[in-house]
Order: C-alpha cells, then sequence, then structure tokens
C-alpha cells in the first residue's frame, strides 16, 4: 500500500505544493518549440510552463536572480574531511527504521525528512549513513508530465555491502536501492552514476530516464552537490539548518 502511496504523491502532490510555498528555485529548464518549461525548484517540485504563457516565465526568471539562500549565518557543529559510511547489520537496519520519527506533517519535503532522520540516527548511535539522490531528466518528466525532479532518502551500508533506504514516509519497510529506485521511476531502466552533478544541471545526456548519486549525509539538497563539485564540499551539520528542517517537516514535540 505504502509502495502506491510513493508513486502517487510524487506524480501529483508536488505540483500542488509549490504554488504555496516561498520554496527557492534551482533552475529554469526553457522548453523547445511546442514545449512547456519547467521551473525546478529546491524541493524537488516542478511547474510547467506552457511556451505561450511569456510572462510567467519571466516572473519565475525574475524570482530566480533573487533565490540563492544566505549560507553565512550557518554554524558548522561537526566535521569530517573524509567521510566512510558506517557499516550496519540487518538487525540494527530494522531498529534504526523503527527508530525513525513518524510524526511527519502532510505537506513536508524530502530534503527535510530525510535531512532530519539522517542527523536523528546519527545523533543518537553515531551510526553515518548516505544521502540517496535520485534525478530525472527533462524529458523524462515532459513524457510524464511528472511534479518532481528529485528524491532523496536516507540510505545506510550493511555489513554486506548492501545499500538500504529508509523512506518512511512512502514505505513501511527498509528496501535495497534498486527496489527504491524501481518505485520511482515508471521505466525501471538503469539510472546513470557516474556523472558530474553540474553537468547534470545543464541538460546531459536527455536519452537517458534518470541519474543517481550517494552522498554523505550532511548533504541537504541538489546545489551542494554541484557546490563540492565546484570545490566547496560540506564536511559537517549545520545546526540552524536541521533545526529549520524539523520545523519544517515535523510536528512541534516529535523527537
Amino acid at each position: 500500500m505504502k509502495s502506491f502511496m510513493l508513486i502517487a504523491f510524487l506524480v501529483f502532490s508536488y505540483g500542488a505544493g509549490a504554488e504555496t510555498t516561498e520554496d527557492a528555485i534551482h533552475s529554469i529548464v526553457r522548453g523547445k518549440e511546442g514545449e512547456p518549461h519547467l521551473i525546478k525548484f529546491n524541493s524537488g517540485a516542478v511547474k510547467f510552463v506552457e511556451e505561450h504563457d511569456r510572462q510567467k516565465l519571466a516572473t519565475f526568471e525574475e524570482k530566480l536572480k533573487t533565490s540563492h539562500a544566505n549560507e553565512s549565518n550557518k554554524m558548522l557543529i561537526q566535521e569530517e574531511a573524509d567521510f566512510e559510511p558506517s557499516l550496519v547489520s540487518d538487525d540494527q537496519i530494522n531498529t534504526i527504521f523503527k527508530n525513525m520519527n513518524p510524526y511527519m506533517r502532510r505537506k513536508s519535503e524530502c530534503s527535510d525528512r530525510a535531512h532530519v532522520w539522517a542527523w536523528d540516527e546519527f545523533e543518537r548511535s553515531g551510526t553515518k549513513s548516505q544521502k540517496a539522490f535520485l534525478f530525472l531528466t527533462d524529458t523524462y518528466i515532459k513524457r510524464h508530465r511528472y511534479k518532481w525532479w528529485f528524491h532523496v532518502a536516507p540510505m545506510y551500508t550493511t555489513v554486506s555491502g548492501q545499500k538500504i533506504v529508509m523512506d518512511h514516509q512512502f514505505l513501511d519497510r527498509p528496501v535495497t536501492f534498486t527496489e527504491w529506485k524501481n518505485l520511482l521511476v515508471f521505466s525501471k531502466r538503469e539510472c546513470v552514476t557516474d556523472f558530474r552533478f553540474i553537468d547534470y544541471d545543464a541538460g546531459a545526456d536527455q536519452t537517458q530516464d534518470c541519474y543517481t548519486k550517494a552522498e554523505p549525509m550532511y548533504y541537504y539538497i541538489p546545489g551542494d552537490i554541484g557546490a563540492r563539485e565546484n570545490g566547496r564540499p560540506r564536511t559537517g551539520w549545520y545546526n540552524s539548518e536541521v533545526n529549520a528542517s524539523r520545523s519544517r517537516a515535523f510536528f512541534k514535540g516529535s523527537i
């Protein structure tokens, strides 16, 4: 049942959220003749702007110019230059999933949920997780009129080398990375794994359906990956960022 919820939510819900949130714009992909323009938000939402609606496109382009986040007031609260994920047993995997905060707001962003879940487990047990990022290509988004362009969830590495994703909002159990990916990508095609995010962001290979990356638990949104590729890696958590994510994604008082 939760697998169906994941697909339904990702196809329909993101678009509605983009109408009401102050979510910053990540990028704008201008459509070719006869195609809609894609407005990509930092939350992962996608808004379609039809070719003839030039005024709306211009409004979003103006917003994009002023949407860069100010990082100067963040305080690094843990540092590690050479990140290696912890290895966990099968029993630990199940315990980690059971300990995940289930008190999510109905309208919350995957990047906020993943950030809090990863931090909470690190704070609880010292376990270092990764973030599984999945990116859809522009052609795939247009083909399926998808309302999102990326999704992210915490990912743990087992002692046997398996990559296990925990997406508690939509799934009632831990799943392998491949199972998680197949629930998100209708075609179930393999995703490109050897790529730079800044190349994906610039258009990349549009004959593909998807791209995936595994990043250290500190990485919050796709722009952080691009920053690392440009020489500004993340080596720790930011207190203000974790607190803000918790406030947006979970009910007050939940842990």
